[in-house]
């Protein structure tokens, strides 16, 4: 969780951060009452600005300051934001099929986004209800406080920065992109490849989506197929949707890999014959 993580306290490494868990140093909190445990890891005048990093990172959590998290957070690090960040309904899932793969060359035809609350899918040329226009998404993306995509660094962000670049629009929030995580962990294969290792199951309908079937059903909702088009929009919910459960047992999976075994507890209070004050 959140809140466990030292990686973003400028200048410290992977085998610091698990040298801080191995002495009892799981939290924030820990951190700023044991800054003696802290030095003894990584030296006085370091322990000090791990505190002052520690206490800007939960004033910015505090008052939801997601840009600080942009600016501030290791980008191979976003992971760790996926549960202790921000509510389930600020965390936007978000895929997009398009024309080609080209930013700029091809168009996007939907983008799907979805959190807490459900999904929702925005589409070129004649959304049918409840579907949106493509440039609401815009609007709709505003209150959430991580990006959560798979593949979006080189695929979705472009795409949708490219779309929107006449209103300068760019995404502000910390981007977990979940390939890039998945790949660390070991998988391999595209999404579905991926949901199947997993155990992750999509509806019979479109089970067997990939994108290159995405561009065969737009092309048949513009020929008239209202059929064709439902098929796209759910197909492209789930990619979102789907991204929920996927996520959670990536998270987990790393967490288990780089924290469970290096993670100490330990009782200060009974150790240091005090009664352990957090704050």
């Amino acid at each position: 969780m959140l809140t466990r993580s030292f990686i973003f306290v400028r200048g410290l490494s992977e085998d610091q951060e698990r040298a801080l868990w191995g002495r009892g140093i799981l939290d924030w909190a820990l951190a700023r009452a044991h800054v003696d445990e802290v030095a003894a890891v990584l030296g006085n005048a370091r322990a000090q600005k791990l505190v002052e990093q520690v206490g800007e990172a939960q004033a910015a959590q505090e008052r939801g300051d997601h840009a600080w998290f942009k600016t501030n957070w290791p980008e191979r690090e976003v992971w760790r934001l996926w549960e202790g960040y921000c509510r389930s309904d600020q965390a936007a899932l978000v895929d997009i099929e398009t024309t080609g793969l080209t930013p700029g060359f091809d168009q996007i035809t939907v983008i799907g986004l979805a959190n807490a609350a459900g999904a929702r899918a925005f589409v070129a040329g004649r959304p049918q209800a409840p579907d949106e226009p493509l440039d609401r998404f815009r609007e709709a993306i505003k209150g959430h406080h991580l990006l959560v995509t798979f593949n979006g660094v080189n695929f979705d962000v472009p795409f949708i920065e490219k779309h929107f670049r006449d209103a300068n629009f760019h995404f502000d929030q910390p981007h977990l992109d979940l390939l890039v995580l998945a790949r660390v962990l070991g998988l391999s294969g595209g999404l579905k490849d991926m949901e199947k290792q997993l155990g992750i199951t999509r509806a019979d309908d479109i089970k067997e989506v990939r994108g290159n079937l995405a561009v065969q059903l737009w092309n048949q909702w513009r020929a008239g197929d209202l059929a064709a088009y439902q098929r796209l929009v759910t197909y492209c919910k789930a990619d979102c949707t789907n991204l929920t459960q996927f996520a959670g047992i990536l998270y987990r999976r790393r967490w288990e890999q780089i924290h469970t075994p290096h993670a100490r507890v330990i009782d200060f209070a009974k150790i240091k014959g005090q009664q352990l004050t957090l704050f």
